[in-house]
């Protein structure tokens, strides 16, 4: 499962992403049949609706190019785009909202990160470059980095995270 291209990755994504727009286009062309076949006017309303939920759907399973900061010194990075929400101890809570990009991935060390939802489709469970793409999250998510006590926190709370990019912490 870790020997994926980006070729790959984006075949995956593009599944996800048609399976989850097939009934907004459905919409569109019953609403085309209805209009064309009974003459109901009303049906461009239906073409309306299923054009803004198709535009949603492009949205959530939108994904980013990254640039992961060069480093000498280890450093872990942020799983997800969202707003730091919480702090506490060593614990890092992210909010991603529905509409930031859906991109998770690799933090740089093997530490624990909790994602609360059910929308998550990863592609890798063992990577090994920091800043890889490893799945997307297409809703939004409270995720939960779980930081050893070592390491210095490097961001606050308000602050917005970049997936893959933005340090959360530095050994």
């Amino acid at each position: 499962m870790s020997n994926y291209t980006p070729v790959e990755y984006l075949t995956k994504i593009q599944k996800l992403k048609y399976k989850a727009a097939i009934f907004p286009i459905l919409l569109v062309i019953i609403s085309f049949g209805l209009n064309l076949i009974f003459e109901i006017d009303q049906a461009k309303y239906l073409s309306v609706i299923g054009l803004i939920w198709y535009i949603f759907i492009i949205i959530r399973f939108r994904i980013t190019r990254n640039y992961p900061p060069e480093s000498e010194t280890k450093n872990i990075l942020s799983p997800i785009y969202g707003k730091v929400i919480k702090i506490e101890d060593s614990s890092i809570t992210i909010k991603k909202g529905i509409f930031q990009s859906a991109d998770f991935r690799y933090t740089g060390q093997n530490i624990e990160v909790k994602i609360k939802s059910k929308q998550v489709n990863y592609f890798e469970d063992q990577p090994s470059l920091t800043g890889r793409l490893i799945g997307i999250i297409s809703s939004s998510v409270i995720c939960i980095c779980e930081i050893p006590n070592d390491w210095k926190i490097e961001i606050t709370i308000g602050d917005k995270v970049v997936a893959g990019e933005t340090i959360l912490a530095v050994k």
